[in-house]
């Protein structure tokens, strides 16, 4: 699959604007069908998307403490958001709120297992919890001597990806917090993310240089590096199935690229509002909603819609 048209001005094939501002965060559900914004003061907004207002207005505490982190299932049934302090879960079914706790240090990140059954959460502190919400047990991983910066789980919560200011990135089993696997990046690791299966994992510095590592074993599949200096990597989605890695980066950028070898296939640049200044945007969240369709969350505030074209990328 490639992106229609490599001119950088080819507009989405659809577009949804959230706000009138910038976003403070954002995350897309897997399909695209929910989006989910924080603007820093409010309520967290849960948009279908091509919707005409919020479908569910969620506030967490006080109004004036803003929720920094969001999390969907990659079932897309739940959700999670979280301030520093504090961390919420949500039904995206019927946006009842279905439980809601109080953290003693603070947090960093967070992910969520499917149907809700499990919460990762990584600390200042370096040590990652994970919290099965379904019988209560908790374990606390102590594998990293720095802080956490990014975290992912598995879809049956099985598996931990977790990375620390260090540069240390561990795969381990929230069963017995056994470490499976583990690399190191030259700077700081700003995000990780697994497929959904637990086959395959990215991983990126803050020099906008990214690896792609086969699963469990951890080896090293390719070396990506963001086209434009000084940009770095802001969200990714892999698509096992299809070979492809999508991601979301600085100065608007929304790259493809081939999953097997790393290959870059094409990028866009995503929307801008023109009235924000400095007139940039970062891009928090990419989905795969279609065999033919990717779609974008920036903190713009937009949501768009890019068309992808059939094409023999398994060519290498």
């Amino acid at each position: 699959m490639l992106l229609a048209g490599c001119d950088r001005g080819v507009p989405p094939a659809g577009r949804q604007s959230f706000t009138d501002g910038s976003l403070l965060a954002a995350d897309t559900t897997a399909d695209g069908r929910h989006t989910l914004i924080a603007t820093g003061n409010g309520p967290v907004q849960v948009w279908r998307q091509g919707g005409p207002a919020p479908l569910f207005l969620w506030h967490q505490g006080q109004e004036s403490t803003p929720v920094v982190l969001l999390a969907s299932s990659p079932g897309g049934d739940t959700a999670a958001t979280a301030t520093d302090s504090t961390v919420a879960l949500w039904s995206l079914q019927n946006g009842q709120n279905l439980g809601f706790y109080r953290l003693e240090q603070p947090l960093r990140a967070l992910a969520l297992a499917d149907a809700g059954r499990a919460l990762l959460l990584g600390y200042q502190n370096g040590e990652a919890e994970y919290v099965d919400l379904t019988s209560g047990r908790r374990l606390t991983f102590l594998g990293h001597d720095d802080r956490i910066n990014s975290l992912d789980l598995s879809a049956n919560g099985r598996y931990a990806l977790s990375a620390s200011h260090d540069g240390e990135v561990l795969l381990w089993q929230t069963s017995n917090a056994a470490i499976l696997a583990r690399w190191r990046h030259e700077h700081s690791v700003s995000l990780v993310r697994l497929d959904a299966n637990g086959r395959a994992a990215f991983s990126a510095d803050a020099q906008g240089r990214g690896e792609l590592r086969r699963l469990p074993g951890g080896e090293l599949q390719a070396r990506l590096e963001v086209p434009a200096r000084g940009q770095t990597f802001v969200s990714a989605r892999l698509n096992v199935e299809q070979n492809l890695l999508a991601t979301g980066g600085t100065a608007r950028r929304l790259d493809l690229w081939r999953l097997s070898d790393g290959a870059h296939l094409n990028h866009w640049r995503v929307g801008l509002h023109t009235q924000l200044r400095p007139a940039s945007a970062m891009v928090y969240s990419v989905a795969f909603t279609a065999p033919d369709r990717l779609y974008s969350v920036s903190s713009a505030g937009l949501g768009e819609t890019w068309t992808l074209t059939d094409r023999d990328h398994n060519d290498e």
